[in-house]
């Protein structure tokens, strides 16, 4: 947690609205295994991380809400008795979001003035839209006088980013962000919200992000063709199989049997959730038997299924992947997040994070004319407020 940040965050928010307000912050994630499978029921390997958002806040005796960022221009105003569209709300849909939910399920809020800042790049894959909701959740609970258990900011923060964004995901991202805690892995069946916390070999292991230097945003269609592709091969499984509930009750055999039924593009999708929910379930005893480098062999088969059977890898991620790789401190590396650009993650021996960073920018740079952000991860922790220091 950037405690320099959360002071600047306060400081933005004195200078726009001239006193001063509590702090929290919410961690952004890496997902170490488990692409593209918390919204078709299966389990997901999420890490939270150091960075993430900061938000300052109060209450105000009104009904009004005025937003503004250090990451974003542009200040927002509106009332909570006619919250604006998703379109229409900009930057701050997110925020707006959670708040305008609150008041759906019968949490009668007073107004807010927020000031948010986070470390998290937006669209990198690290969840910076998690962290901006489950910040928003803990900080209205505690100024509205409610109590909001993290498990409910959580369920919250997936209605508000589907419902009223729009974004068809699953629920790793905010539970990984409410329920993450520092040195685990977040084991979570995303059919019925089970998780428990896995110890990782954290004196082993350091986690390094590889920016492709590329963007994608979530609205912009190519994740809901996704789901939507998936999905229409769920539909097709279901004629065979009454019953079904998601592609993550079918095993590799069974969908090999039914492949008569999909067409070309409904098996591929289908056929790298199934893959990847097997991938997840051996991960989760490797790590604990702190095996990293067959831990390392499935993050190279997830890359591999994202790339050409789901289709949401890049050229530039790609070369992050494979250059990764090349370097004798690496265990494993896979994009992270959904894809479309960003980030991949990887996987290196503990102390070796700058030769091994060195590496993979030098040669990306040679191949793209672009010097990448490649720079060390720690682990972050649950949800808090930050006291003044």
């Amino acid at each position: 947690m950037d405690l320099e940040l959360a002071r600047r965050v306060r400081r933005h928010f004195r200078d726009h609205f001239g006193a001063d307000g509590r702090c929290w912050f919410a961690s952004g994630r890496v997902n170490l295994l488990g692409a593209h499978i918390d919204y078709h029921g299966g389990p997901v390997l999420p890490v939270a991380i150091d960075r993430g958002v900061f938000v300052a806040a109060r209450a105000r005796a009104d009904r009004k809400v005025r937003l503004v960022s250090l990451n974003v221009d542009g200040d927002c105003e509106w009332s909570l008795d006619s919250p604006p569209t998703a379109a229409a709300a900009g930057w701050s849909a997110y925020p707006v979001g959670i708040l305008a939910h609150l008041e759906q399920e019968g949490r009668r809020l007073p107004g807010f003035d927020l000031a948010f800042g986070g470390d998290v790049p937006i669209g990198a894959g690290m969840s910076s839209s998690a962290a901006i909701l489950v910040v928003t959740a803990i900080a209205a609970a505690a100024l509205a006088g409610f109590d909001l258990p993290p498990i409910e900011a959580a369920r919250l923060a997936y209605r508000a980013e589907t419902r009223y964004v729009g974004v068809k995901c699953g629920i790793m991202d905010p539970f990984a962000s409410a329920l993450g805690r520092r040195g685990h892995a977040l084991w979570l069946d995303c059919r019925d919200e089970s998780h428990e916390l896995v110890p990782l070999p954290s004196e082993r292991m350091a986690f390094v992000v590889l920016d492709s230097m590329t963007r994608r945003e979530l609205r912009d269609g190519g994740f809901n063709r996704r789901v939507a592709e998936s999905m229409a091969a769920l539909s097709k499984l279901k004629a065979r199989k009454p019953g079904l509930a998601c592609l993550a009750e079918v095993g590799v055999d069974e969908l090999d049997a039914s492949r008569d039924a999909l067409d070309d593009l409904e098996w591929k999708r289908a056929r790298h959730v199934v893959t990847e929910v097997a991938r997840v379930r051996r991960a989760r005893e490797l790590l604990r038997a702190g095996a990293l480098l067959e831990f390392g062999q499935l993050m190279w088969l997830s890359h591999l299924s994202s790339r050409h059977f789901y289709e949401v890898s890049t050229e530039r991620l790609d070369a992050l992947q494979e250059l990764a790789l090349g370097h004798s401190a690496c265990y494993g590396a896979r994009l992270t997040g959904a894809g479309f650009g960003g980030c991949a993650l990887a996987v290196v021996r503990k102390g070796e994070v700058e030769p091994f960073a060195a590496h993979v920018a030098a040669r990306f740079e040679q191949r793209f004319g672009r010097r990448p952000d490649v720079y060390g991860l720690d682990f972050g922790g649950a949800p808090c407020e930050v006291q003044e220091e």
